[in-house]
């Protein structure tokens, strides 16, 4: 087929989302989306380029591609359902790796179904390779979860709350840079940034969604990233960034809080199982270059590249 791949535009996020819904449901047989919104509000992100892939005038496919620093990953790629197996995924994936090459960034992954190889088999044809399950999990919020921490909103000096962000992140992964994904929550409304530890230095931070038109949905608060400060006393910021984000899910009126985590970092893993999470959903992630990352053992990381 001929198809063209090139940034999406505003007057198609419509199709956009209806084409991402349509494959996404298709695959799975259910929607699992429900009044949450990826497309729009990554698309309004400025750490992100949306990409769309066009037979003619008619837009048959899309990608959203995100800048972490020098962290690098994409998803939700989807495709209309009549047009799978026609070519339309590679070409947006050879887009997305140009996206990639202008940017520089030197880690690349994606999230993706475990238990799917047509999905494996098209990453891989790219340098994709699949490293540890990411477990998708929840607790229930019970609303008298008292509260913890601090909420970046609030901060008095805001500039000075992100650079300390920024100090966390660079030292889990050099060049890993979350910032993007904290204007947007704040900028859009989305929710909030927890933070704990020193106001102008904290141990730990967590960006979260909650309610409709987020990346959450109604009724559910939503880690989309989280991490401490690595060394003897993360372990101890960790628990109390749980304990933070607990407490500001109950006081959004939340009923579930949600959190990926790559069991390569197996640390994180063990500690929310001991802290009462399940997993609801396993995926793996794929990683370019086949390397680990900031997936350690005794990196406290939370994340979601879905």
């Amino acid at each position: 087929m001929d198809i063209d791949v090139h940034p999406l535009g505003a007057t198609d996020l419509d199709v956009a989302d209806e084409i991402f819904r349509d494959a996404f449901g298709t695959f799975l047989g259910s929607d699992v989306f429900g009044d949450t919104d990826l497309l729009r509000t990554r698309f309004r992100a400025g750490h992100t380029t949306v990409l769309g892939a066009y037979h003619g005038s008619d837009l048959v496919g899309s990608n959203v591609v995100s800048r972490w620093g020098d962290v690098g990953w994409f998803g939700p790629l989807s495709v209309a359902p009549k047009l799978w197996d026609a070519g339309v995924g590679s070409r947006l994936m050879v887009a997305t790796m140009e996206v990639f090459a202008d940017w520089g960034v030197t880690h690349q992954g994606l999230f993706t179904f475990a238990h799917s190889p047509r999905h494996h088999g098209l990453y891989q044809k790219f340098g994709f390779w699949p490293r540890f399950l990411t477990a998708i999990m929840s607790r229930q919020v019970t609303g008298s979860e008292p509260p913890a921490g601090r909420l970046l909103s609030a901060a008095e000096d805001r500039a000075a709350a992100v650079a300390g962000c920024l100090a966390v992140t660079d030292a889990l992964h050099a060049g890993l840079d979350v910032t993007g994904e904290i204007g947007s929550v704040l900028d859009q409304g989305l929710g909030d940034v927890v933070l704990v530890g020193d106001p102008d230095a904290p141990s730990g931070l967590a960006v979260c969604h909650t309610g409709a038109g987020s990346e959450a949905g109604t009724g559910i608060a939503f880690v989309k990233f989280a991490a401490v400060t690595p060394g003897p006393q993360a372990r101890d910021a960790f628990d109390s960034l749980l304990a933070a984000c607990q407490g500001w899910a109950a006081a959004a009126g939340a009923r579930r809080l949600v959190a990926g985590v790559n069991t390569g970092r197996h640390d994180a893993y063990r500690h929310l199982l001991a802290s009462g999470f399940r997993t609801d959903t396993p995926g793996v992630t794929m990683h370019r270059p086949n390397g680990p990352g900031y997936d350690r053992p005794d990196a406290y990381v939370l994340d979601d590249w879905r």
